[in-house]
Parts: C-alpha cells; structure tokens; sequence
C-alpha cells in the first residue's frame, strides 16, 4: 500500500508542476463547486479507501459498495465481515453470489453530491457484461437534480481504478463532465486485464463461462488465464501449471509495453506471496510503482479463491488535466 499511496502524491505533484509550466496559466486556482465534477464508482474498482484521504482531490471521489451474498447473508464488497467470512465461504464451497447496488443508493448519492453544490457527475462503473451495477446508476440518474454522465468501463480492478483516478485529477481542474467521460472510456478501452484462477469452479457456479468449458478444465487439471475481452469473461489459455500462467501475464505486459508507457496493478486473493512475486517481476515496465491490491469481493466471487491477475494501464496524458 506504500507505493500505491506515494504514487498517488507523485500524481498530483507531477499535474501540478507541469500545470505551472503553461504559459498563461500560472498558480492552480481551484474551479467553484459548480463548475467542478464528482466522480462516482463502484468498488470493483480495487481503489482502496486511501484514495480519497490520500489524493489532495480525493474529496471528489465516492465509491457505492457492491453487494456480496454469502450463503443466505448479504455484505458489503470490502466491509469486515466480508473480508473475514469470504475466503472461508470459498474455502468451504459455500454459494457466493453477487447482485447490482439497488438504483435508490445511486439516486440518494447524486442528491448528496448536487446538495454540496457539485455542478455533474460522471458514474464510471464495471462491466455491464459481468454485472447490473451501470444499468442502476442508469436508472438513478433519470431522476438526478444534477446532469449524470454513465460511463460502462468494460472492464474491473484497477483498469477501472487507474482511470477513475485519473478523471478525479483531471475533473478538479473543471475539465467539463462530457469531455470526462469519453476520456474515462477511451482510457479504460485501452486497458487490459489478465487473471489465473485454480480452476474454473467458480465461474462455472456463476454462469459466466460455458458449463462444457469448467468442465473441461476441471478433467484436464489446467490453469487457466482469462481476460475481460469487450466486457465479458473470456479463456485466453490454458497453461498446466501456475508457472506458466504467471509467465503468460508476464509477457502480456512485457508485449503492452513496446507500444506505450504503461501502469501495472496486481490483484491477489488469499495468495500475498504470489502477488508480490509477480509485481516485482512486472515493476520494470510500470511508469509507477506497482500496487498490490487485494481483488474486490465481487470479482473474488465469479473467479474463486487464489486467483492472481494484472491490470494494465496507459500512462496518464497530462496533456488532458489542463
């Protein structure tokens, strides 16, 4: 987490500075309320709540807790209790599920925000594809006193992360709501994610791969690597070992970055060790340090315990915060 919080404070030192250095622009002056935009996200993002405390704009981030069921037990995606009682639940075979935030939370939220005096928002969510999340802040915004401007990320972890953080940076220098957005799309488009899972029970459990599919894996014992391929879960390769499954993530971001400069996350559940190994290896190609995060719940309960991935990210064009 010390590297994840050192780079936020690199972020907006770095904005700043080259900020400073544009003829005519001068000392920051911070944009009124009204002409400022609230980013709102969901926790699958990864972004851990040292993001808002952290980043000097963080007070323009709000993050909506994913819903987790547990058996018959509802929790909140990075609460306590979920974060005690999931590994086991996973460990135990116990049905782990997951559900959209219901519309009425997004709606309450965008009526805080626009009683602060906020001018817009921009709604950046997880993949339509694994989740109903974006299709409720749809239906919230509808009835919002403030414009909502809903961005479906395609995508999960800090993938999402890396861009909503990015759009909260750039929003605090009153870049308009619209502009926002189709950065936040162009930017996640951009990204990859990769991840190994033990095997596919999980996703089987969860409908989000072919039954025929989790079958085959489960017989022939492989490890499987997927990645979000326009929003939905995919197999990518079925290596037979965790070795080559890592090696796979490994020269996928060594491939991303020959192409442009690229930020690294890495993503582990109940596996610190492995996650540590594999951002270390990865560190090279990273323009910042790499993060370790733990993988949201909702996303832990579609891919199972022990699953490792990456996330990568264009580096931020700072051209775009002025």
């Amino acid at each position: 987490m010390a590297t994840y919080t050192r780079w936020l404070t690199d972020l907006h030192t770095r904005a700043r500075k080259i900020r400073a250095e544009v003829p005519g622009l001068g000392r920051y002056i911070k944009p009124p309320r009204k002409d400022r935009t609230v980013i709102v996200t969901d926790t699958s993002s990864a972004l851990p709540e040292a993001v808002a405390t952290t980043l000097p704009t963080g007070s323009q981030l709000r993050q909506i807790a994913m819903p987790v069921m547990i058996g018959e037990q509802i929790h909140s995606d990075g609460s306590a209790d979920t974060n005690d009682e999931l590994p086991i639940a996973l460990a135990a075979g116990t049905a782990v599920r997951t559900s959209r935030p219901a519309p009425g939370q997004f709606r309450q939220l965008y009526e805080r925000i626009a009683e602060q005096g906020y001018g817009s928002i921009v709604s950046v969510h997880v993949s339509g594809k694994i989740s109903g999340t974006v299709e409720a802040a749809r239906l919230a915004a509808t009835q919002s006193p403030i414009p909502v401007e809903i961005v479906d990320t395609l995508t999960s972890g800090m993938a999402m992360g890396y861009a909503v953080v990015d759009a909260v940076v750039r929003g605090h220098n009153g870049i308009p709501a619209t502009k926002l957005a189709q950065l936040i799309d162009e930017q996640a488009t951009a990204s990859q994610v990769y991840f190994t899972v033990p095997n596919l029970d999980q996703l089987r459990k969860g409908g989000r791969i072919p039954p025929l599919t989790g079958l085959l894996g489960q017989l022939l014992q492989v490890r499987p690597v997927l990645t979000l391929n326009e929003g939905a879960i995919q197999l990518m390769d079925r290596p037979r070992n965790f070795a080559k499954a890592q090696q796979i993530m490994v020269d996928k971001v060594a491939q991303a970055a020959t192409q442009r400069p690229i930020r690294l996350a890495v993503h582990g559940y109940g596996n610190l060790d492995s996650a540590m190994e594999l951002a270390a290896r990865i560190d090279e190609y990273s323009t910042a340090p790499v993060p370790v995060l733990m993988i949201p719940a909702v996303l832990v309960a579609h891919l199972g315990l022990g699953a490792l991935g990456v996330s990568i990210s264009p580096e931020l064009d700072y051209s775009t915060i002025l």
